[in-house]
């Protein structure tokens, strides 16, 4: 009788168990079917914002401007923010792709040498016209002056511009 008793102890914890066991590959099988719907949304959404964005212009930066980290570099090796457009050029005409290549390219450095001269000189170089006269190799700023102080290579000009000045004046004050 103890045997006995023992015996349908034993066949509840099993059976308990069972139903346990089956209640848990149940739950498990809808959680894989929730997550096998929610990775198709996501695949879903992704392939909408996909072909959304087919139609939209690739970059709104410019294709021959150069990105943050090359002007950072550019920077810090030395050029200034207005030689950009001379590097773009330089980098066009010598068929270099790799900034570190141009940049330790000797005629490369020459003619950046030379652009910087060029541009030094223009900035120095003071704008406006300060004279308010003419120019001294024109034929006008001579015909004030005497002949003898008319250079020789000038004097043919002078002497016909003042000849057809004189045609040109009238005899009398008035007319």
């Amino acid at each position: 009788m103890i045997n006995d008793e023992n015996t349908g102890v034993e066949e509840t914890e099993v059976e308990e168990t069972e139903t346990e066991s089956e209640t848990e590959v149940e739950e498990e099988t809808q959680e894989d079917a929730q997550g096998v719907e929610y990775w198709k949304a996501e695949a879903l959404k992704n392939k909408a914002i996909l072909d959304r964005n087919k139609n939209k212009p690739a970059s709104s930066q410019k294709s021959g401007d150069f990105g943050y980290d090359v002007k950072a570099y550019l920077k810090s090796s030395g050029i200034t923010a207005t030689e950009f457009d001379f590097v773009k050029a330089e980098m066009k005409s010598a068929g270099i792709k790799d900034i570190d290549a141009l940049l330790e390219n000797k005629y490369f450095q020459s003619r950046l040498e030379e652009h910087r001269e060029i541009s030094r000189t223009a900035e120095a170089t003071p704008k406006g016209n300060r004279s308010g006269g003419v120019a001294t190799d024109s034929v006008e700023y001579w015909l004030s002056k005497p002949i003898e102080e008319v250079p020789a290579s000038k004097r043919r000009e002078v002497v016909n511009a003042k000849l057809a000045k004189e045609r040109n004046q009238s005899k009398f004050y008035n007319t």
